[in-house]
Order: structure tokens, then C-alpha cells, then sequence
């Protein structure tokens, strides 16, 4: 992709000579410094990417400023109010500023592949066609209203990422400050006192997310700074495919560092107790592993397997001290009271959400409005109000059936594509096809892809990522298909 002249921005003093042959008498300048279009153009599109730094590390906390207090008791709050996360802040100023810069510099965007782009137009369409007939209109507009963001932040991946390497380092330090401040819970069994952050207060005798061992004791699990430890296990999931595949296609050997964030990543994802986390990654694995050794690349497995060997290594001090703790996530005949209660909480939500798909099947109950309308056909539920732990039954209810079928194509499509062009993969798009396993791995366990601000930056993130590794390995050229 072209950026322009490095220079283009500043003129030798006395040179007299610009960017498209203009000379220094007819430039706005400031002071010594002369100013032009395409200057201004690079600027911007490097603010855009230290926005997307800050988006990136920023994705998991849930600091966040209320715009508009909603209260509908007993809907949890989030799902109702107007916030702005810090993260938000960050994706506005990336967005913004690479609209600038593509602006000023007239270059052209490649929307992604035709068989993503045109479900997610539809997605877009029929979530803003639901909004005047929602069952609460200003949430739905606010929810569209993101989605279109969402959209946009994913397009910036497509056009700007255009390699794997970038992302390492954003990565990185989301996955070393989440994953400092999540052990240091598990281990200290309390919050850190980072409320400013967003950070719970966290205690396992308070209403937080435990586990309850087989003797009755009460653990508490990974939070970091996220709003729930599920959410931070699918981060740190995808977060890890990513780093890990970095490490495998390093062949400079520069991964020393790489490894060390691996590993303690890793164990935080362990200490999550979440297993739709741990399923995740697993699948990501495998389909990653899988890829590369249809690639034949021995010296990137190898280069994968020592962080994997890391990563064991790191978190096996804690196997020990939270054996009872694994194995009551592990063992089915070890269900507890709680766990019981969990299976019956999320058949009992998914009926309710399948009777409003069938009640609302053509625009669906608005986007964003799933538990309150939930509420409306349950009034004396005996549980909590909120989607179902499926996204594509959550998408289906709140935006009709064509916007099921949409996101349907968009979980299927990209898997045809690589079967269609598996002479043509590359170690990069195994690493993207390995976060996007993982991104839909995690989508059958639990809704926060679909409805949580975290969750939704790093779905739009992965797919834009796929996106691009796809353009770069199958296609090069904008016309793809």
C-alpha cells in the first residue's frame, strides 16, 4: 500500500520544491515548516495507527464513562445505559483520523471479499431497517449506531495490517496488563483496588464469578480488568493465537520477549477457570497446527511448540494449588448446585430468545434489545435477564432472520474460501484462520462477541484481520473474491 513520500510532509528550508510540483510560496506554512496536503495525510494515518495501539491494549477494561443512566430493574445495567469505554475513545480518534488521512491522501479502501462484505451490509441494514419498530428505539439506534463503528474499525484492519508483525507488540501488552492484574487477583483472592480502571470488587463471598470446589470452598477466578473472567479467556485466547503464531513465522528469531508474554498469558487464561476460553484456544490450535503442517513448515511448528512449552511451564505452578478448582471445571459428575443452576439458566434463556425469533422473524426485537424484550414475554423469569449464550441465535432474534442468515454466511464463508484455495495459504493466514477458529469457538459458549464492547472489538478485530491475511495470501489485488 502506498503512503506517499516519507518526507512529503516538511520541505527543506530555501528548497522552493512540494509534492506534486507546487513550490513553497503558494504553501500555508507554520513558521519555518511547510504544510501540505499529503504531510498533513501521513500524520493522520500514523495518529490513526497509536489510536489503534491504544484500542488495542485498551479493548478488555471496562473504565467507561456513563453517558445516559437507563435503569430497567432487574436488566443489568450495561445492557441499557449509553456508556463510553475508554476503548470507544480510542476507536473514534483511529477511525477518525484514517478517514482524514484517506481524505487528504485520496486513496482508495478494498472492503474485504465479496462473500464478507455483502453479509455485513446486509447485518448493517437490517439493524438500523429494526430500530423504529425495537422494543426500546433509542437503545437500538445506540446499538446500531456501533455496529457501524464496528464495522469501520474492521475495515481500518483490512486496508492497514498489512502484515501479522504489526500486532505483536499492542497485543503483547494487552496480554501482559491483563494478565498481571488477573493472577495477581487469583492469587491474592481479591481486587487489586484498580476501581479506576474498571477493575470488580472482587472477594469470593461477594456476588462475583467463582468456583465452587467439591468441599463447598469458594474460588475466586481471573477478572483482569474485564467485566466478567469468560470475557477475559476469550481475549487472552485469540490475544495468544496471535502472539503464538507471531513466534511461529519469526524466523529472525526475535521471539525471546514473544515467548515471556505467551507464557504468562497462558497462565492467566488458565486462571480464568473459563472452559468455552480453554475451547477456544484449543480449536485455534488446532486449526493453526493444522494449517502449518499442510504448509510443511517444520521450523514454524517447532517455533510454536517451544511457546507451548512455555506456556505449560508458567502455568504449572498453579495446577497445584487449584486442583480441586480444575476439576470441578473439568468433571461433569462434579457438577455443583451452581453449575446445575448455570445448564438450566442458559436452556431456560435460549427458549425464550428462540420464541422471539419466532414471534419477530422479519426485523427481529431491535439489536442490543434482547433482554429486555426477554423480560416482556417473561416477566416472572426465574433467572437472569440476558442473551443466550449462543451468538447466532442472539443475532437471529434481535435482527430477524436475514441477519441470522447474514452472520451465518459470515461463521461459514471463510472456511469455502480456504477450502477453494488451500494451494495458496500462507503461515499468516493459518495465524488468522486460527483466531477466527477461536472467535467462533467461543460464539457457541457465550454472547460477549456479539453484545459486550470488548468482546465486539475483538470479533470485528480477528475477521478484519482474516480479511486481510486472506487479501494478502490468496488475492493481492482489491477486486477478490
Amino acid at each position: 500500500m502506498s503512503t506517499g513520500p516519507a518526507d512529503a510532509g516538511v520541505a527543506p528550508p530555501g528548497s522552493g520544491v512540494l509534492a506534486r510540483g507546487r513550490t513553497a510560496e503558494h504553501a500555508p506554512a507554520l513558521g519555518s515548516v511547510v504544510v501540505t496536503r499529503e504531510g498533513v495525510a501521513t500524520l493522520a494515518r500514523r495518529g490513526a495507527w497509536l489510536g489503534f495501539v491504544a484500542l488495542v491494549v485498551l479493548s478488555p477494561l471496562r473504565a467507561r464513562f456513563q453517558l445516559m443512566s437507563r435503569p430497567t430493574v432487574p436488566v443489568y445495567s450495561d445492557f441499557t445505559d449509553f456508556l463510553l469505554f475508554w476503548s470507544d475513545i480510542a476507536a473514534i480518534a483511529t477511525i477518525g483520523l484514517w478517514g482524514l488521512s484517506l481524505v487528504l491522501a485520496r486513496r482508495r479502501i478494498w472492503f474485504g471479499p465479496r462473500f464478507l462484505a455483502w453479509p455485513v451490509a446486509t447485518l448493517l441494514v437490517v439493524a438500523w431497517l429494526g430500530v423504529p419498530f425495537a422494543v426500546d428505539v433509542p437503545l437500538a439506534a445506540y446499538n446500531a449506531l456501533r455496529l457501524v463503528f464496528l464495522v469501520l474499525l474492521a475495515l481500518y484492519v483490512i486496508n492497514e495490517i498489512d502484515r501479522l508483525d504489526r500486532l505483536v507488540v499492542p497485543v503483547g501488552l494487552m496480554i501482559v496488563v491483563q494478565a498481571v492484574v488477573g493472577i495477581g487477583q487469583v492469587v491474592g483472592q481479591k481486587s487489586l483496588g484498580l476501581s479506576d480502571l474498571g477493575e470488580h470488587v472482587l472477594s469470593p463471598i461477594l456476588g462475583v464469578a467463582v468456583v465452587t470446589a467439591h468441599d463447598g470452598t469458594r474460588y475466586l477466578r481471573a477478572y483482569g480488568l474485564s467485566d466478567h473472567p469468560n470475557i477475559l479467556g476469550g481475549l487472552l485466547a485469540m490475544a495468544l493465537l496471535l502472539v503464538g503464531g507471531a513466534i511461529a513465522l519469526d524466523r529472525e528469531r526475535r521471539h525471546t520477549w514473544r515467548i515471556v508474554v505467551f507464557a504468562l498469558g497462558t497462565a492467566a487464561l488458565l486462571l480464568t477457570f473459563s472452559r468455552g476460553a480453554w475451547f477456544g484456544l484449543l480449536a485455534g490450535m488446532v486449526v493453526m497446527v493444522g494449517m502449518l503442517a499442510m504448509l510443511r513448515d517444520r521450523a514454524a511448528l517447532s517455533r510454536l511448540g517451544v511457546a507451548c512449552m512455555a506456556g505449560l511451564i508458567v502455568a504449572a505452578p498453579f495446577v497445584a494449588p487449584y486442583r480441586d478448582v480444575l476439576e470441578a471445571r473439568t468433571e461433569a459428575s462434579g457438577q455443583s448446585a451452581k453449575d446445575f443452576r448455570a445448564v438450566s439458566e442458559r436452556e431456560a434463556v435460549s427458549d425464550a430468545t428462540t420464541h422471539l425469533v419466532v414471534d419477530h422473524p422479519v426485523l427481529g426485537v431491535g439489536i442490543g434489545t434482547l433482554p429486555l424484550a426477554v423480560k416482556q414475554i417473561r416477566p416472572s423469569f426465574a433467572y437472569h435477564y440476558e442473551p443466550a449464550s449462543v451468538v447466532l441465535l442472539d443475532v437471529t432474534a434481535e435482527t430477524g432472520l436475514v441477519g441470522g442468515a447474514a452472520y451465518i454466511v459470515l461463521l461459514v464463508a471463510p472456511w469455502l474460501a480456504l477450502a477453494r484455495h488451500r494451494r495458496r495459504w500462507t503461515g499468516e493466514l493459518a495465524v488468522a484462520s486460527g483466531a477466527l477458529a477461536a472467535l467462533t469457538a467461543v460464539g457457541l459458549f457465550d454472547y460477549y462477541t456479539w453484545t459486550y464492547s470488548s468482546g465486539r472489538i475483538w470479533a470485528w478485530l480477528v475477521l478484519g484481520l482474516w480479511a486481510a491475511m486472506y487479501r494478502k495470501a490468496v488475492a493481492g489485488r482489491h477486486d477478490a473474491v
